[in-house]
């Protein structure tokens, strides 16, 4: 995650660097997302959350190194953004070895 010039816009190294300590905090993906209220936490699947009230849902979850992302941020299901970011940390971290 090193490589600054990396192309990874609308997310910056800030971005990525909170979204992968949150991952590690939280052991997985799938439970990053059940944080976020993103995917239910449901023993036999996994079920994506829809919010439709996306300006409370940006004041909740997109905080801290997020804040900056909150004009680009419009959709009810959350975990399509997510996975972008997280989509993107693994392209970064991919080049970087």
């Amino acid at each position: 995650m090193s490589n600054e010039k990396e192309n990874t816009f609308p997310f910056s190294h800030k971005h990525l660097k909170q979204f992968k300590e949150e991952l590690e905090e939280a052991g997985s993906f799938e439970n990053l997302m059940v944080r976020k209220e993103a995917i239910t936490d449901n023993e036999s699947m996994d079920d994506v959350i829809t919010h439709n009230d996306i300006n409370a849902y940006k004041k909740r979850f997109l905080v801290g190194a997020y804040i900056t992302l909150r004009p680009m941020y419009d959709t009810e299901i959350p975990y399509i953004f997510w996975n972008e970011l997280y989509q993107t940390l693994l392209l970064v971290e991919k080049d970087a070895q």
